[in-house]
């Protein structure tokens, strides 16, 4: 018997961590999966000059309100066929999560997002965005608390072939409408003001139809393929900047998930997401998918 089917998910007793929660309760696992609730102890400043007996009573009070919080999330995420524990390291959040995700073997990590706005360390969180660049597995931002419809950007590159793959075998997304969005990434600029010469605006218009034939063949492959593995899948072309149309495509069919996969590195070079893809998991409306092809140098 192979390993189960596991998922890691990271709670600090927000309500963002709630809506994690209740997402992972409403997703389709196959019957003996594995659900491991993370809550970091984080240490606090111990110079506080606070006398031992009251620093103590200190911790145990966090620890009662940690352990409260843990057995709340449990009690949501368990339905029949789940088996669902519970680790409390005393931990950095976001070092603890990697951490304990690389060694389960997680399948998938499942963290709350801040909200969305403006100013990135505002929208995501620190530690989702640190989650996120360094994870061994997929990571799920979790936005709402379902998963009916959900949007696949494919770019035709092997990150997107993965999350394709991904989408196309994991049991949490049999069945679901999918609307493949491949972006045609076509600067504005290119197009604005007269040509000067008649051969480069002949030019520009050949070069403009092969990225739409282009983007067009990778999305119709990839929803053909998905509806043979049984999703209700549809392809569509956009074309503009790649993170701002996977983004309106999203908002268009209000879409509870966006799956993508990141042009991350690897090596000497700290994990890194994709500029594309960090954009969009700071500014989607809905939860995010972010899998990416982690290669071990």
């Amino acid at each position: 018997m192979g390993k189960p089917w596991t998922v890691l998910v990271a709670t600090d007793g927000s309500p963002q961590a709630d809506v994690a929660t209740r997402l992972v309760r409403s997703l389709r696992l196959p019957s003996g999966a594995l659900i491991e609730i993370l809550r970091a102890e984080e240490p606090f400043a111990s110079d506080a000059e606070l006398p031992p007996a009251a620093y103590d009573a200190l911790h145990a009070a966090i620890r009662e309100e940690i352990d409260t919080e843990v057995a709340s999330a449990k009690a949501v995420v368990s339905v029949p066929g789940r088996d669902v524990r519970a680790v409390v390291p005393f931990a950095r959040a976001a070092t603890a999560i990697v951490d304990e995700a690389k060694r389960i073997a997680a399948d998938l990590v499942v963290v709350g997002s801040r909200g969305r706005g403006q100013i990135a360390t505002m929208v995501l969180g620190s530690v989702a965005a640190e989650v996120i660049d360094h994870a061994p597995c997929a990571v799920l931002v979790a936005r709402s608390a379902k998963l009916d419809r959900l949007i696949l950007a494919d770019d035709g590159s092997c990150e997107a072939m993965t999350a394709r793959d991904l989408v196309g075998t994991w049991p949490v997304f049999a069945g679901l409408d999918a609307r493949v969005v491949s972006v045609a990434p076509i600067p504005e600029a290119m197009g604005v003001g007269p040509m000067r010469h008649e051969d480069a605006s002949q030019a520009y218009a050949e070069a403009v139809d092969a990225l739409r034939v282009m983007s067009q063949t990778v999305s119709s492959r990839d929803a053909a393929l998905l509806t043979e593995r049984g999703l209700r899948a549809r392809a569509e072309v956009r074309c503009g900047d790649p993170a701002q149309e996977i983004v309106g495509a999203a908002i268009e069919d209000e879409a509870d998930l966006i799956v993508l996969g990141s042009h991350g590195r690897t090596g000497l070079e700290r994990l890194v997401i994709g500029s594309v893809a960090r954009t969009v998991v700071t500014h989607a409306p809905c939860s995010v998918l972010v899998v990416r092809r982690v290669t071990e140098v």
